[in-house]
């Protein structure tokens, strides 16, 4: 393994422990060896926001899509940072619509289309984020995270019936998702089922 590489995986692997500082060190030596890395300018974009820099984070990220405009993961990271905790929720819808023109995988869509759920929620869109979920891939999913996530988006714009069986599946996949049995709580007791719902939120 490079040098560059070996500061790349170990940052990553110390962001994904939430340790910014040592991320950010690792991010910092890997631009020194290779500046117009992609891949650099991502890892310093989510060290950056790992420590609270949004602004500096969603610089970075830019850099990283100007250096690949095919770079999925920077357009993502660049999304989820504009829609929190920036607000920029225009930008963060253009950002997906640009990143969908890359997403292959039923996972990569999913979450194209998710982050763009929020931002137009957070604009109090329901309408248009409602016909955004339409476009979501079919389940199955591979993890319980993806199920969880797109019944949420359903619950939140108002359509429980497409939410109950996502949130089954996640708690099916995922036993120990504290969050979907609380928003399958949520889903049962709208619907009438309060024992159901109560058993629920319990778990």
């Amino acid at each position: 393994m490079d040098q560059l590489s070996a500061h790349l995986d170990r940052g990553w692997d110390l962001a994904q422990k939430g340790d910014a500082p040592g991320a950010v060190a690792c991010a910092r030596r890997a631009f020194e060896l290779d500046p117009q890395s992609p891949e650099v300018h991502n890892l310093l974009g989510f060290s950056a926001a790992l420590a609270g820099e949004s602004e500096e984070a969603l610089e970075h990220y830019r850099q990283a899509i100007a250096l690949d405009e095919t770079y999925l993961e920077a357009m993502l990271n660049a999304a989820e940072i504009m829609v929190h905790p920036l607000h920029d929720y225009d930008e963060a819808v253009s950002m997906c619509n640009d990143a969908l023109d890359y997403a292959e995988t039923k996972e990569e869509i999913l979450d194209c289309i998710l982050l763009k759920v929020d931002a137009l929620l957070g604009q109090n869109k329901t309408p248009e984020a409602a016909r955004a979920l339409a476009m979501a891939p079919e389940a199955p999913y591979e993890t319980a995270t993806h199920a969880f996530l797109l019944g949420r988006a359903y619950y939140e714009v108002g359509d429980s019936k497409k939410a109950l069986p996502l949130l089954e599946e996640a708690v099916r996949n995922d036993s120990e998702h504290a969050d979907a049995h609380y928003y399958l709580g949520l889903v049962r007791d709208e619907a009438g089922d309060v024992r159901a719902a109560t058993e629920a939120f319990l778990k």
